[in-house]
């Protein structure tokens, strides 16, 4: 029951609504969105891809020819290798839970595929490297590293929320209170390269973080929703937001200063400002809560599209009930790499908003779940200047 909840937790980046003032960042280079869709299949062969976890622990190769999925919380753990090219599943890397090439348990949080071949999977405990024959090169342990510098303050840990920096040598993470059940405290820079580490505090992410309601079982915490974070390392800068405002926060690594964008949809609500419990006790009145958290705003994270040159970036919010369906307002937005807004767009009322995004050769691809085999959404965007 308890990962039942960990796992809401995870997937539960949601958000809404509010009248503060806000600056307008958008570029005075002008764009209108136009998009075609499309929906391919991937051959499995005799085998099934691992798709309970909505392949959100997956990554793209660095020469998009490949989706890497882990096979997350499955009885026989495993890295699955789906070639995009001719859209059918490679082969699979198995995984143990003992002996020299051992990962700690099959519930991995992130992929991470690196230029030279290799890949990271992560725990938010563990950083495992391997190379494709399934060889484990190197454990990173968050919590008792032996890397020059910091230690965390006693009583708080490495957070869920992590990314890989863009020359792939440092993980840059959030930290918090023990038993995650406080905004985070601040970011923390895992230097893999020199085996270094440092954290810093930020008082910034508690007054981003929209709502956090925490479930107890028995005066303990068992699960918590939150308005998620989402993080973005690009040169010395780490890039910030929370999916409950329609902002960015950019923090210099190497000047030590923040500062930060916010931005006007004609779509969507700015913030959430409804005030939700910060602790429940009734497994009834948390589920109760996720379906109200579910109607909320929702900014997604930034992914970047090489071919066409800019950042985009999903939104969705409930409009309304068709009978028992409940429709969103989904926006695609575009950003220029000066992450100024160049423009956006309201999707068709049947786009579905789904966990895993990634773009290859200038089409935005999402995951979509067809009697539990893997198909591809995939939204070819076209930008007209103005």
């Amino acid at each position: 029951m308890k990962h039942l909840f960990l796992i809401l937790a995870l997937c539960s980046f949601l958000i809404s609504c509010s009248e503060k003032d806000k600056t307008n960042n958008s570029s005075s280079t002008k764009a209108s969105i136009s998009y075609e869709l499309d929906t391919v299949m991937v051959d499995a062969g005799d085998e099934f891809i691992h798709v309970t976890w909505q392949m959100m622990t997956s990554d793209l190769s660095k020469d998009e020819k490949y989706l890497y999925n882990f096979k997350t919380g499955a009885d026989k753990p495993g890295l699955e290798i789906i070639d995009l090219e001719n859209l059918k599943l490679e082969r699979v890397i198995p995984m143990s839970l003992d002996g020299p090439n051992s990962i700690r348990h099959p519930y991995i949080s992130d992929v991470y595929s690196l230029s030279d071949g290799t890949f990271y999977l992560s725990d938010s405990y563990d950083v495992y490297r391997f190379d494709m024959e399934g060889n484990k090169l190197s454990t990173l342990t968050f919590r008792n590293h032996d890397f020059k510098g910091d230690k965390l303050p006693e009583g708080t840990r490495i957070d869920l929320n992590q990314t890989l920096s863009e020359d792939q040598k440092s993980i840059l993470t959030l930290y918090s209170v023990e038993r995650l059940v406080d905004p985070p405290l601040g970011f923390a820079v895992f230097d893999l390269e020199n085996e270094s580490f440092y954290y810093k505090p930020l008082a910034i992410f508690k007054e981003l973080e929209k709502y956090r309601i925490n479930l107890y079982f028995n005066d303990n915490p068992a699960g918590a929703m939150f308005s998620s974070f989402h993080l973005l390392a690009k040169n010395d800068s780490l890039i910030f937001s929370n999916g409950g405002v329609n902002q960015l926060y950019f923090y210099d690594l190497e000047t030590d200063s923040l500062s930060f964008k916010s931005y006007n949809s004609e779509y969507t609500t700015y913030e959430i400002t409804t005030s939700y419990p910060k602790r429940v006790d009734s497994e009834e009145e948390y589920r109760d809560l996720i379906k109200e958290t579910d109607k909320e705003v929702r900014y997604g994270p930034l992914f970047y599209d090489s071919q066409n040159e800019v950042y985009w970036r999903f939104t969705s919010e409930f409009d309304r009930m068709n009978g028992e369906t409940a429709i969103f307002d989904n926006v695609l937005t575009a950003f220029n790499p000066q992450f100024e807004q160049l423009g956006e767009i309201l999707l068709q009322d049947d786009f579905v908003l789904p966990y895993k995004i990634f773009i290859k050769d200038g089409l935005i691809y999402t995951f979509l779940n067809i009697d539990d085999e893997v198909a591809f959404v995939r939204l070819k965007p076209t930008l007209t200047y103005e």
